[in-house]
């Protein structure tokens, strides 16, 4: 998959925002709408309700001013017609004093108010000549009409602000009443001058009367149709212009006038009255209306919003809840399922091809399809793991049967080798044969690493356990350069057949690997320790350039892996054997440096193995003992005309044994009598014929016919033999044998068949390291470097031609005379040697423990001091080292050439 940077998340960027604020914001912004409009709604109520209770407060005046106005133009009628009564004055004062408190108000307008004090002091001002008998002035009239029109206004400025149809109306029909009024008054005025002045002409009368008419029939249009009120003033107003036109030239019926008029009075009276009441009525009861909307409306849109936000909740819980399903679904199936799957897959579960739980969204629209595709997905990777593991399979198969034929001609090249390193006289030949078996051997282990690889066991039979040393012999048996490796004392132990096959390919890797990674001249080393839960623990030391620690930590979680077949599985195929072995067994392998602070700080492979896997050894089931050889009386080869070969280059092992622990020996095998031991510091003496190989007389080329009767029945292990002394630069080791398989002194190490052997009876079950010991055993014997094999006679001397003969010869096949007489000048050595083994110990440390004296022991003639005083230290060539380190140089960047190469050819096919 392309990985690209992921973007910036922007506020402002609305993909980048997760499900939930869109959910939110799709449901936010429609109902953050629907509440201000709803607030809006509800305000608007409130509004109209406060103005129409403000309203209603201002026009409860009203009838207080129309009464005044009422009061005043009676009282003015009278007082001009000198009719006035006290009841007049009594009303127009009490109506000053409602009007008075009306304009202080606070709910008034300040105009208003102030209009409504300017016509108050106009009324007290004439109210004031009110007086019966008093002088009527001549703009009574003017100045009445005047005051009425200024309390009209002052009505018509509280009800302007009020925007209601039946309050303009009942407006309407109170200033048409007012004004009609009026007319009327002015009729009243005109009766007044006749009544003064019978001979007065009646035009102001009938100008009055006509102008009354008119206002009647504008009134009129305010009111219903047949209204009886409207139709009883169209009656008076007629009746009285009947009368005025009937008293053109006579006497107009004042008496008849005067009720006619009175009526009409009383009509307009009810008129206003029932204008102001209505106005006053209707705006509180807007004002109510209008409160009960606001709260309704509130009600509605509080109702409506959670109905909405419910609504939306449900909706977003419908879409967030499958979404997060699927996401963790498709997270889980991602992260856990399908890995899990995939495991059980590579162990050979076909289930989990078609066994899966699909995701939880069992719905069928957009995010149920979705999910079925997310399963549809799931189960395609599953059938395409199958499929790769198969493939797997297959392949794994491919390199079982490639590396199975590969082992069966190694092992028939191996026999073939053996055969021939069995019969090879010359020595420089038989070192190319241990070479070339050397070679063979590490074929057959890179065919059981591609049998690692391909996940398949190597195939061995049941075989007996095998002691710690000799799995560790065995390991350095199978790589290059073994005789660099230095052993350490092994632990008391052993391990099974199957494990202990494995345990050798696990250790021959590392150690092959320290070997390639370490100087050419520098040793590795091998130390053993018990662990602290009863296992074993095994270090490889080297002293090479080390790892980085980074490159230590992947190579450290790569081993605790078990391995994992991988593109780099061909370039570290000893790290992946080396993980998938220890994961077999449960055995921990971890790498560290040797050396913290060194330039050359070296790597220290320690292996740990559980003590599930030792086998003790009262549990290896050995039927008895083997004693010690008595070698008391026991003659020395004489080695006078023998070239010495130079062994610098074996190894360098120290076996130490416990003598608790049990001598290894065949299933076949039966006990000798153990003869009497020897005193302690006394070398034992070995006795010609002992050990098995034929005797042959000084001189001698080749070997004397065998000894009719085969070797004695059992042989001691090889570390409780004591060879001859090597010279002090190439100490030989002493090398314990497989179990029944004894090796003779100075390093022979050919095996010797047993009395008890049966060759009719099918061989018993051994290890493959047992099986052939000649093999193993013939790579830790003194072998010829090519140094020292140019310095050796092309024919060799004759006692070295006769004792290869000697060790390449089957004694049980080959005839001879029954015993040899074999000595040498060297056996005044051994005496030597003797004498100083039984040199008393003088001194004692404070524990008791003896205190030697270094070089105490040494026997005479064994050191020359005059070599060892003339000897130079080796000195290495810096120009050699520059030179190794340019070639290695040059050879990693060819590698990594290569490499690239090879990568960019496979993508160029692609």
């Amino acid at each position: 998959m392309k990985t690209q940077s992921p973007p910036v998340n922007r506020p402002w960027n609305l993909e980048g925002w997760g499900l939930r604020w869109k959910v939110s914001a799709v449901l936010v912004i429609p109902l953050t709408v629907a509440m201000v409009l709803g607030g809006l709604r509800v305000q608007d109520e409130l509004s109209k309700a406060v103005n129409f209770s403000s309203a209603a407060k201002q026009v409860a005046d009203v009838p207080a001013i129309v009464d005044l106005g009422t009061a005043f133009g009676t009282a003015s009628a009278g007082f001009a017609a000198n009719t006035m009564m006290p009841e007049d004055l009594q009303a127009v004062d009490a109506g000053i004093a409602k009007v008075t408190a009306a304009a202080d108000n606070p709910d008034l307008s300040a105009p208003v108010a102030d209009q409504l004090r300017r016509s108050l002091a106009s009324i007290k001002s004439l109210r004031d000549q009110f007086k019966p008998g008093g002088t009527v002035p001549a703009t009574l009239a003017d100045d009445t009409t005047a005051v009425r029109s200024d309390l009209t206004r002052v009505i018509d400025e509280i009800v302007a602000p009020i925007d209601d149809p039946a309050v303009l109306a009942e407006h309407t029909r109170l200033v048409g009443a007012w004004s009609s009024q009026r007319r009327l008054a002015d009729q009243v005025s005109g009766a007044v001058l006749l009544l003064k002045n019978p001979t007065a002409p009646l035009t102001h009368l009938i100008s009055a009367s006509g102008a009354e008419l008119a206002m009647i029939d504008t009134l009129a249009r305010s009111f219903p149709l047949e209204d009886t009120k409207i139709n009883a003033l169209r009656e008076g107003v007629q009746k009285r212009t009947d009368m005025i036109d009937a008293a053109v030239g006579g006497q107009l019926p004042l008496m008849e006038l005067r009720t006619s008029l009175l009526k009409s009075v009383a009509i307009y009276g009810s008129l206003i009255k029932e204008s102001s009441d209505a106005i006053t009525a209707t705006v509180t009861q807007r004002a109510d209306e209008t409160r009960s909307a606001a709260i309704r409306d509130a009600a509605i849109v509080l109702a409506t919003l959670l109905a909405a936000i419910v609504l939306g909740l449900l909706v977003a819980r419908s879409l967030i809840r499958p979404i997060r399903r699927l996401r963790f679904g498709a997270l889980q199936v991602a992260n856990e399922d399908l890995p899990d799957a995939i495991e059980r897959i590579k162990v050979g579960d076909s289930s989990a091809v078609t066994d899966f739980e699909p995701i939880p969204v069992h719905t069928t629209e957009d995010i149920g399809q979705l999910a079925r595709a997310v399963d549809d997905m799931h189960g395609q990777a599953l059938k395409l793991a199958g499929e790769q593991a198969h493939l797997r399979l297959q392949i794994g198969d491919m390199f079982e049967t490639l590396a199975r034929r590969s082992k069966s001609l190694v092992d028939q090249q191996l026999g073939l080798i053996e055969n021939l390193e069995f019969e090879e006289k010359d020595p420089k030949r038989l070192e190319s044969l241990f070479r070339l078996d050397h070679l063979a051997a590490r074929m057959r282990r890179n065919g059981d690493n591609l049998l690692i690889l391909s996940g398949n066991r190597v195939r061995r039979a049941q075989s007996a356990p095998v002691q710690l040393g000799d799995t560790v012999r065995a390991a350095m048996s199978e790589v290059e350069n073994y005789q660099r490796v230095q052993v350490g004392s092994t632990p008391h132990g052993a391990l099974s057949g199957a494990v202990a096959t494995d345990v050798v390919h696990l250790l021959a890797e590392l150690l092959d690997n320290s070997l390639r990674a370490s100087p050419p001249d520098s040793k590795v080393k091998i130390t053993f320790a018990r662990a602290v839960d009863g296992g074993a623990l095994l270090e490889i030391v080297d002293c090479g350039i080390g790892i980085p620690e980074g490159d230590l930590a992947v190579i450290n979680d790569r081993l605790a892996s078990g391995g994992e077949v991988s593109p780099e599985t061909a370039r570290h195929m000893g790290l992946f054997v080396v993980s998938r072995l220890a994961a077999r067994h449960g055995i921990t392998v971890r790498l560290r440096r040797t050396f913290e602070t060194a330039r050359d700080q070296g790597v220290t492979a320690s292996v740990h193995i559980p003590d599930s896997l030792l086998v003790s050894p009262l549990e290896m089931g050995h039927t008895g003992p083997i004693p010690r050889v008595d070698t008391a009386g026991m003659q020395l080869v004489d080695t006078a005309g023998m070239q010495r070969v130079d062994t610098a280059g074996l190894p360098q092992v120290t076996v130490v044994r416990s003598d608790e622990m049990p001598p290894l020996v065949t299933e076949t095998a039966r006990p000798a009598p153990a003869p009497a031991p020897n005193p302690p510091g006394v070398l034992p003496q070995r006795t010609p014929g002992a050990t098995g190989l034929p005797q042959r007389v000084p001189g001698a080329a080749v070997p004397a016919p065998l000894p009719p009767t085969p070797a004695p029945a059992q042989q001691a292990p090889a570390q409780q033999v004591p060879s001859a002394t090597p010279p002090p630069s190439a100490p030989l080791p002493p090398v314990s044998a497989p179990a029944g398989q004894g090796f003779g002194g100075f390093g022979s190490a050919q095996p010797v068949r047993t009395e008890s052997a049966d060759v009719d009876s099918p061989p018993a079950t051994r290890h493959r390291y047992r099986t052939n010991a000649a093999k193993t055993a013939s790579f830790f014997q003194a072998r010829p470097n090519a140094t020292a094999s140019q310095d050796v006679t092309t024919t060799g001397t004759p006692i070295f031609s006769g004792m290869v003969t000697d060790w390449l010869t089957d004694p049980i096949t080959s005839d001879g005379p029954a015993k040899r007489e074999w000595t040498s000048a060297a056996d005044q050595g051994w005496t030597a040697a003797h004498r100083a083994s039984e040199a008393p110990v003088e001194a004692r440390t404070e524990s008791g423990l003896p205190q030697r004296t270094p070089g105490h022991r040494l026997v005479p003639g064994g050191v020359d001091t005059a070599d060892r005083a003339t000897a130079r230290p080796r000195l290495r060539d810096p120009e050699a080292v520059r030179d190794n380190l340019s070639r290695h140089q040059k050879g990693i960047r060819e590698g990594r050439a290569a490499s690239m190469a090879e990568r960019t050819s496979i993508g160029g096919d692609r």
